[in-house]
């Protein structure tokens, strides 16, 4: 028996009702979630087209509002570790968990994820292929941190750390509800938590490929995911000095698939934008950080993959969340960095991007494990 959550706010409501009728359309799925950070109004929209679906499927449709269970900003880890801890308190094998915003979500995504779960795998991630300036915190930030603080294991190797799809069974979902330090990731970084969390825990992971891509809305400026992307850094920061995924941890994946075509021209931010939106330069805080992690305020910040590498061993011992010079540093820092490979590796074609991110990668958990 498998439960489908959605946690939403502001998605589409098409989209929304679209995702929670072909959950409630598969064989596999006793019952859907959606779990809202949405204000009243918005809520009981989707709760009415909910119980429409519920109708005409007879699978029951919950829609309810997440709790207050963390202690950073209320997003979306309180409604992801809202519907864990329900769902912990219930008989369900399986809990897959979806964006809400989801423009492709069918019935293939649910069948990936129970296949490799009917194999034995207690964890089941999706990954998918995505343009190549798309997931710039994914590159930038969180996998080069996992590579530095997790050297040859399988966390530098896991291509979607902050995906939001994910399957886990009954003792995935136990432990994860019994975690105080997943519990209080209520913010952005609540993906990297249980990423590490899971991969700690020993139990198989699989990671199926969605072939198509994950379509949904991209950004204007970089702006759009400062919080995002300050939350997901402190995240990765915070396991520092915790536990290895223990060796000979079961994990695969499925082979990589051709790449659509209009994925490989899509541009996911705006660069003009993102470039006025550094703002003025460094005030008498701002400039004291950069010193301190051996960035010169006085030069202007050429990032390379060699140079970001020292700046995020760096942040990873130092950045502080709620100091905003440190969040006007990194983020600066990360604009220039995501600019500096988008006009010097994006522009060269989507195949070089991609094989020269993943070089990143290696380079960072080599650095790593040498010392």
């Amino acid at each position: 028996m498998s439960l489908v959550v959605f946690p939403f706010k502001e998605e589409i409501l098409d989209v929304i009702a679209a995702n929670l009728r072909t959950a409630a359309d598969h064989e596999r799925v006793r019952e859907v979630w959606a779990v809202a950070a949405a204000d009243d109004a918005a809520m009981a929209e989707v709760a009415a087209v909910a119980r429409d679906i519920e109708s005409a499927t007879g699978i029951p449709i919950l829609v309810f509002p997440q709790e207050r269970m963390g202690r950073f900003r209320s997003g979306k880890g309180d409604g992801m570790n809202t519907a864990i801890s329900a769902a912990a308190q219930r008989a369900f094998e399986r809990t897959h968990f979806y964006d809400a915003d989801i423009t492709n979500f069918d019935r293939s995504w649910i069948d990936g994820a129970e296949d490799a779960a009917d194999r034995g795998y207690a964890v089941v991630r999706h990954r998918f292929p995505r343009a190549a300036t798309d997931a710039m915190i994914t590159w930038m930030v969180t996998r080069p941190g996992l590579a530095t603080l997790f050297p040859g294991t399988l966390l530098p190797r896991l291509a979607q750390p902050l995906g939001g799809e994910i399957l886990l069974d009954a003792e995935a979902i136990a432990a994860l509800a019994a975690d105080p330090f997943v519990i209080s990731r209520s913010d952005w970084g609540i993906d990297t938590v249980i990423t590490h969390a899971t991969a700690t825990l020993g139990l198989g992971i699989y990671e199926h490929n969605a072939p198509d891509g994950k379509r949904h809305a991209l950004y204007g400026s970089l702006t759009d995911i400062r919080d995002m992307i300050l939350e997901c850094l402190d995240a990765v920061a915070s396991l520092r000095g915790r536990g290895f995924p223990p060796e000979g941890a079961t994990f695969d994946a499925d082979p990589p698939t051709p790449v659509p075509e209009d994925l490989k021209q899509t541009v996911a931010y705006d660069l003009d934008a993102t470039r006025a939106s550094i703002g003025d330069p460094p005030g008498t805080g701002e400039r004291a950080l950069l010193d301190s992690i051996g960035v010169d305020p006085d030069r202007p910040i050429e990032i390379d993959a060699t140079r970001w590498g020292e700046i995020v061993r760096a942040l990873l011992a130092e950045f502080e969340l709620t100091d905003p010079n440190w969040r006007s540093v990194v983020f600066r820092l990360w604009v220039e960095r995501v600019i500096a490979y988008t006009t010097e590796h994006a522009v060269r074609g989507y195949d070089h991007a991609m094989q020269y991110l993943e070089g990143t990668i290696r380079r960072y958990e080599a650095d790593a494990r040498m010392g």
